[in-house]
């Protein structure tokens, strides 16, 4: 004998609010949509988004920082040193650049942000020596206040990240050219060349490192 399916009515104090749930739900994701396309779609010419974030030495920061040439990088742990060998070589080239390096670490638990803390520290510690040799190499002198200069922010809750859209930085670092106007120049979502952001610099600096 086949058996009848089954149906269930929805009755009881909860199904008003799954009916009010399904409802909203397609409301609910198009704001989701929305929020994320408007993130991701920053481009050169808009405002730059405002931030204040504090580097992992305490020092808290501005963005933008108006009278000031910016250069953002945001990268993961698994993409940062990518994202260091283009930012230390144009440190070399324009040593007054404003430059800071986010590192996204919003995927860590929050038992983990201390362990974290530690090893932003010690990249710090290890991006000034770098940058000191970089230097070296190209035949010039480093600033006596480079580690002032030098500025890695951990970026535990990505609120950073997300404000200039680079969602992902696991696989690629996203690079940003801030304006003295506040203005955004230049975004590069992938990995760009070292000529490419040489390039969109020395077009926003007339080529002379800013002051």
């Amino acid at each position: 004998m086949m058996r009848r399916p089954i149906f269930f009515a929805a009755v009881g104090p909860g199904s008003g609010r799954l009916h009010t749930w399904r409802r909203l739900a397609p409301v609910l994701l198009l704001l989701l949509t929305s929020s994320s396309a408007s993130a991701a779609g920053l481009k050169p010419g808009d405002a730059s988004p405002p931030l204040s974030p504090e580097d992992v030495k305490g020092r808290v920061l501005a963005v933008p920082a108006p009278g000031h040439v910016m250069l953002l990088s945001f990268a993961s742990q698994s993409t940062a040193e990518a994202a260091g060998e283009i930012t230390r070589a144009i440190r070399v080239e324009y040593p007054a650049l404003e430059i800071l390096s986010f590192i996204d670490l919003s995927s860590l638990p929050g038992f983990m942000h201390e362990v974290a803390r530690g090893r932003i520290t010690e990249r710090q510690e290890g991006a000034v020596k770098a940058t000191r040799v970089a230097f070296a190499k190209a035949g010039k002198t480093a600033p006596d206040d480079l580690d002032a200069r030098i500025h890695v922010i951990p970026d535990f809750d990505a609120k950073g990240c997300e404000a200039f859209g680079a969602s992902d930085t696991r696989d690629q670092p996203v690079i940003v050219l801030i304006g003295t106007d506040g203005l955004v120049k230049a975004i590069f979502p992938k990995t760009p060349s070292l000529a490419e952001v040489e390039a969109a610099v020395a077009k926003e600096t007339g080529g002379e490192s800013p002051r």
